[in-house]
């Protein structure tokens, strides 16, 4: 949540990277941990529920922290229940935050497929011998 803080304020490239950072850093840890505790790489079927679990997580935190984090932000507006409600109960406002995510959602599943795939491979190899 604080990448996503600070990239508020930095310009849309570089806040767009360090959004997807702890994104990088988590998929890189689990692999590390997975390798060890699994001694291979995932297979298919693995790097496929990875991939998946990944982006929803990603998914739900991202939905969940837009649509509450007016709330919370904005906490001391007087009537901010009455217009928060009016503001996530519009469809247009959710379709529109649902395309935004999917198209984050889209290459960093094809970048998790891929990372676990090959490059899981090389660095069991280099981890297991």
């Amino acid at each position: 949540m604080l990448a996503g803080i600070i990239a508020g304020f930095l310009p849309n490239v570089v806040g767009q990277v360090l959004t997807a950072f702890p994104y990088l850093i988590a998929m890189i840890l689990v692999l590390f941990k997975f390798i060890r505790d699994e001694q291979h790489a995932p297979t298919k079927i693995e790097r496929n529920r990875f991939s998946l679990i990944f982006v929803l997580i990603f998914f739900l935190y991202n939905y969940v922290f837009a649509i509450f984090g007016q709330l919370i932000f904005n906490f001391n507006q007087p009537n901010i229940f009455k217009l928060w409600w009016d503001f996530v109960s519009q469809s247009e406002f959710q379709l529109l935050l649902i395309s935004r995510l999917l198209i984050f959602m889209i290459p960093f599943y094809l970048i998790s497929f891929w990372f676990y795939g090959k490059q899981a491979q090389r660095m069991a190899k280099k981890m297991l011998g």
